[in-house]
């Protein structure tokens, strides 16, 4: 369960899902946009979700393995995830990643100048082109589509499904790992309700803050979470 709620919170800061709650949260109109971002995520997340669970159980339950992982794949799982918070924790791990950003531009750079004579101005990702737009449906829509289950909540998916949970049980686990996952839009979204004005400069800080620390952030989970696969493994090993 412990390595299900850390992807869980692994997932709240998934590309896909924070580049969309921060480009809303710096529009006109975020709190409408948030909703409807969160109302379309959550509800594909959710129903997706519970239907791969129903796709891998049998009979009318959706674990019936003997919740025994393979150790080679955790300890797998443990050393990538290792090396993912060395990346994003340490000096030299950043340097890296800095390194590797620039040669991409520099590579992208000139296949544009070897196509069109010189560099085209780079556009915005899809989502923020959609989310510009400021439109509630779009908001929706990108929601949805943003939300498709990513490589976490897979992990999570089939650890659910390796164990002996009941329907009722999985269900009520996989709505807590969407409500933690979501957790960056459910907290403005709260915050809006109860009082606009504060919130509104809170978000903006909090947006400055993440920009700043993200990579902290992720190291301090990739760690967690390599921890919890490696003492799985190592159970699941000798057991």
């Amino acid at each position: 369960m412990l390595q299900i709620l850390l992807y869980a919170v692994g997932s709240a800061f998934f590309p896909a899902l924070l580049a969309g709650v921060s480009v809303i949260l710096t529009r006109d109109r975020p709190a409408a946009l948030l909703l409807a971002f969160y109302v379309g995520g959550m509800v594909v997340s959710i129903g997706v979700g519970l239907a791969l669970l129903e796709i891998a159980g049998s009979d009318a339950s959706f674990g019936k393995s003997s919740g025994k992982s393979d150790p080679v794949f955790e300890i797998g799982a443990a050393i990538l995830a290792f090396a993912l918070a060395w990346l994003t924790g340490s000096k030299a791990g950043r340097a890296k990643i800095d390194d590797w950003r620039g040669k991409r531009k520099s590579r992208k750079e000139a296949k544009q100048i070897k196509k069109h004579g010189e560099v085209q101005e780079a556009k915005d990702p899809w989502a923020v082109r959609v989310l510009d737009r400021g439109s509630v449906v779009l908001a929706l829509v990108a929601g949805m589509i943003l939300n498709l289950p990513g490589p976490f909540y897979l992990f999570a998916l089939a650890d659910i499904a390796e164990a002996k949970y009941s329907t009722v049980e999985a269900i009520i686990i996989v709505v807590v790992f969407n409500l933690i996952m979501f957790m960056l839009a459910e907290v403005p979204l709260v915050g809006y309700w109860l009082n606009p004005e504060k919130t509104q400069d809170r978000v903006e800080r909090f947006s400055t803050w993440l920009e700043n620390h993200g990579l902290q952030i992720i190291a301090i989970f990739a760690a967690l979470w390599g921890l919890s696969s490696l003492g799985k493994g190592i159970r699941d090993l000798v057991s």
